[in-house]
């Protein structure tokens, strides 16, 4: 299994570095005219932007990719949904060697599937919720809601086979995921709440061209 998470993974970041130049023409073009258009530029936030786009577009790779091929997307039939909350704690129970009265089951069972499972689902959305914290400054509630809506469109992409792309779903729907997504969102909102004192303001890195040049014409 972890095998197979870190083959999808490092696909998911080669195809996100194939897709990331053009996406990130095609936003930069509004971005910076806006930027012209107020005469400041804040190099720090343009660099975060090209971060969170990448992330965005790893996220987005990993869910939905690989797509299945002609063989498999022909048996597709059906669309598939886990509706139960906490499934993943009877799996844990179910799954893992874990025996309370064994300390030597505690290590193999804190490395189970299922506990490395529910753990990436809550790490894939913390970069999410530490973005719209600290760059777009958005309090934690509108951080949960955003990383709600977010993991919400993966998932019905996921239930309905790529918005209907598909004739069913290749990657099950799962409400542990939504929950957990949701989850991890907040907490990276949290964490960059916890560290917002020790953490510099994106506007002490405006920039405003000819500001310099006027205020050397003043001193003259």
């Amino acid at each position: 299994w972890e095998a197979r998470i870190m083959t999808n993974l490092l696909g998911s970041i080669r195809l996100a570095a194939y897709a990331f130049p053009l996406i990130a023409v095609l936003v930069a073009v509004p971005f910076f005219d806006r930027q012209v258009r107020a005469r400041c530029f804040n190099w720090v936030r343009t660099v975060f932007g090209g971060l969170f786009l990448f992330y965005v577009l790893c996220v987005l790779a990993l869910v939905f990719f690989p797509l299945p091929d002609a063989a498999q997307a022909a048996r597709l039939s059906g669309y598939e949904i886990q509706l139960v909350p906490f499934q993943f704690v009877a799996d844990f129970l179910r799954e893992t060697p874990l025996v309370l009265s064994d300390a030597r089951t505690y290590l193999p069972a804190l490395f189970d599937r299922t506990v490395l499972q529910v753990v990436c689902n809550i790490l894939m959305l913390l970069p999410f919720g530490m973005y719209l914290r600290y760059v777009c400054g958005l309090d934690l509630g509108k951080v949960a809601l955003a990383s709600l809506a977010f993991s919400a469109f993966i998932e019905l992409g996921q239930l309905t086979g790529l918005f209907f792309v598909f004739r069913g779903s290749y990657r099950l729907c799962d409400v542990d995921d939504l929950m957990l997504n949701t989850l991890g969102g907040l907490l990276g909102g949290e964490l960059v709440h916890a560290l917002e004192a020790h953490l510099p303001p994106l506007d002490a890195f405006d920039r405003f061209p000819g500001s310099s040049a006027l205020a050397m014409q003043r001193l003259g």
